[in-house]
């Protein structure tokens, strides 16, 4: 019973639930096609399509997974809201775009469509051990990613135990829209290029060790850690800071602009450790998943997830599955709202609001037919809320009654067919 319930459920660095290769024999062809949709509120909207394909044999399995995706809507530059109007060059540097008094700050330019694919191979060693390699690429209109990576599993205690080792190491090449701009380079007007450099890369090492516990009959259980190393260039180039007076927040005047913007700079180098925790229970006909993840790093960011599924059938082929997430994130130590004129710049800095402090919150529902086991038709229907926690006193002067820190609403939807 423990080694079938281990079989049907559990899922370890990556890997997909469900019966062994051997089981599957009679069924070499497996897909799961998806359509999603991610929509903020006055801000950036992404629709995507996914399709999974693995091709089981005698051997092995191999998985070929495909996406595409095209962001588009204004996107946060991290400039500070003003109480009068204020004027942006593009990040191309041929155009610019104005912001009205009191509004958010929001580059209209972003544009963006992703193409995606992974390529792996998963094959049993020995009685007891498998092994998966793959490759993965994406590129961008701005941005190229190439990674590989591998896993080894081996089960133990009857198979009700299972330990995994996975690595995986990636290289991104960065071409910024009118080139990578010089750290804290203020943005000039439209026409001059002298702020920007050429293209720029990092790297991303990843290891992650892990163990899958099959703790009764209806109970199973995973424990994993993970490290991650990047290097290169971690700095988000569409990115700037104000500079505002110290006295009254009012925008000090920029070269050519009515305000100073400067191009933020994040350090070279970011090592994160992540502990996950996660309990997966039958009641019976109802499965409840619930996990939580821990992670720190050299940044100064801590942040906390739990995350709750509760799969309920209804009659003999529906089922409902409520879903509530709840994440808490502290700021980088170098996050600034905004940066003073007059003082000594900082080493670091960055206004991006994803390395501030915040809390997030998910709720929703998916609601799924399966039929014979072998096919499934899912929709999934999420609310998603954003709320800044910025420094206290980061309000003062003109800036008072100015929503430095505003909330984000989104709208998450799916449509998912597995055959």
């Amino acid at each position: 019973m423990a080694g079938s319930l281990f079989a049907a459920t559990a899922s370890l660095l990556g890997a997909s639930a469900g019966p062994s290769i051997a089981q599957e024999a009679d069924r070499p062809w497996a897909f799961d096609a998806s359509l999603s949709y991610y929509g903020e509120e006055e801000r950036v909207k992404d629709g995507s399509f996914g399709l999974h394909v693995t091709r089981r044999l005698k051997g092995g399995s191999l998985s070929l997974r495909l996406a595409v995706d095209t962001l588009t809507g204004p996107s946060a530059s991290g400039a500070a809201p003003s109480l009068r109007p204020q004027t942006f060059t593009a990040p191309s540097g041929d155009d610019r775009y104005q912001i009205g008094a009191r509004e958010k700050v929001l580059d209209p330019t972003f544009l963006d469509t992703r193409f995606a694919g992974a390529l792996s191979w998963s094959q049993p060693l020995g009685a007891r051990g498998e092994a998966d390699v793959g490759l993965s690429v994406s590129s961008e209109y701005d941005y190229l990613h190439l990674g590989a990576n591998g896993r080894y599993a081996l089960s133990l205690n009857e198979r009700n135990t299972t330990v995994a080792l996975g690595i995986a190491f990636a290289r991104d090449t960065l071409r910024p829209v009118g080139g990578a701009p010089i750290p804290f380079a203020p943005m000039l007007p439209v026409g001059r290029h002298d702020n920007k450099l050429g293209h720029e890369s990092k790297t991303v090492a990843d290891l992650l060790v892990g163990i899958t516990q099959v703790l009764g009959r209806q109970t199973i259980g995973e424990l994993n850690y993970s490290f991650s190393r990047s290097s290169g260039y971690l700095t988000d180039p569409y990115k700037i800071l104000s500079v505002l007076d110290p006295a009254t927040g009012d925008l000090t005047p920029g070269p050519g602009l009515p305000g100073l913007y400067l191009f933020e700079h994040r350090p070279d180098r970011r090592a994160k450790h992540s502990l996950f925790a996660q309990v997966k229970h039958r009641f019976g006909g109802p499965i409840a998943d619930v996990s939580y993840r821990f992670m720190t790093d050299d940044w100064g960011v801590v942040s906390h997830t739990v995350d709750f599924r509760f799969r309920q059938p209804i009659g003999e082929t529906w089922y409902l599955q409520p879903h509530l997430r709840w994440y808490r994130q502290s700021a980088a130590d170098f996050y600034r709202p905004y940066l003073l004129n007059g003082d000594p710049l900082p080493e670091h800095a960055s206004a991006d609001y994803r390395l501030g402090g915040l809390d997030a919150y998910t709720v929703g529902v998916k609601v799924g037919v399966p039929h014979r086991g072998t096919r499934e038709l899912s929709v999934r229907v999420e609310y998603y809320r954003q709320e800044g926690r910025g420094p206290e006193g980061a309000a003062f002067g003109l800036l008072t009654g100015l929503d430095l820190f505003p909330t984000l609403n989104a709208l998450i939807g799916q449509l998912e067919y597995r055959f």
